[in-house]
């Protein structure tokens, strides 16, 4: 709930009405609150592109302009009304009330407040949600955000227009982190100590290319994800896999001699790497 709240505070932040000149996806089955038939239109759209295409889903970190619009019935324009916005996110109904912010909503038609209230309601009324936000480090991951656009006007008292259909949006996981021992491979092992000493002997057609530690050159497609994935198998399923990958390097039954010295700053950060992949 913390971290809806937290989405409900940036929604609230970035919530300024204006149009973002892109042509929006029409929202389906346009009602009234009434059951009676209407003209209005409604649309928008979630975009990670600038407008260019719009989707449904979208990833964690994906920043996204989410925008929508009304198209009013003729005989309402330049009445005064009021906009509103509806989000449900999760199980929950918020609205956006005139100061920005999302309130939880009841359903109940008489405590919806409007976003935009007793304005003169234009042909088209414009409005954004977000604009180029990641709603996943927001509080929005994993869940789906339905969000519904209607207006009131004088000239209907009671009636409520609004798009039967939402726009949709449903926010990726938050990815795994990166094992400490992938970060300590691409930093300090990978360059100085796998292509500047080992791929010399330990790759195929090499040295020791017969042996259980073989890598590939930096000039294969994903050298590092393979190298690191070889050294991490073998530090886990050769016996005494971690005690050896320390002491080879130093000479310790090495055919390729000492090719770390003891207290060197290299042999220090291959030690830290080990212990890493030991704890991940």
């Amino acid at each position: 709930m913390q971290m809806q709240r937290a989405l409900i505070m940036l929604l609230a932040t970035f919530g300024t009405w204006y149009a973002l000149g892109q042509e929006l996806p029409e929202l389906a089955s346009p009602s009234s609150a009434s059951g009676n038939p209407t003209t209005a239109r409604f649309f928008g759209g979630a975009s990670a592109d600038n407008g260019e295409t719009y989707g449904s889903s979208f990833d964690f970190n994906t920043p996204l302009d989410i925008s929508g619009s009304i198209q009013v019935e003729q005989a309402h324009i330049n009445t005064v009304g009021n906009l509103y916005i509806v989000v449900l996110l999760g199980e929950d109904y918020l609205y956006r009330d005139s100061e920005g912010n999302y309130q939880a909503w009841d359903l109940e038609l008489s405590t919806l407040q409007a976003a935009s209230p007793d304005k003169t309601l234009a042909s088209v009324e414009p409005l954004t949600i977000v604009d180029d936000v990641p709603l996943g480090p927001a509080g929005a991951a994993g869940l789906t955000l339905s969000i519904f656009f209607a207006y009131d006007t004088s000239a209907v008292p009671g009636e409520l227009f609004f798009s039967g259909s939402p726009v949709t949006v449903a926010i990726g996981t938050e990815p795994p982190a990166e094992p400490a021992s992938l970060t300590l491979y691409n930093a300090s092992i990978s360059a100085p100590i796998v292509q500047s000493r080992c791929v010399s002997c330990h790759v195929s057609g090499g040295a020791s290319g017969n042996t259980r530690l073989v890598f590939v050159r930096s000039s294969a497609d994903n050298y590092m994800t393979l190298n690191y994935n070889e050294m991490v198998d073998f530090i886990r399923n050769v016996p005494s896999g971690a005690s050896l990958i320390l002491s080879k390097p130093q000479g310790i039954g090495h055919g390729g001699g000492v090719q770390l010295a003891s207290g060197s700053t290299e042999l220090a950060k291959l030690t830290d790497f080990v212990e890493a992949v030991q704890s991940d």
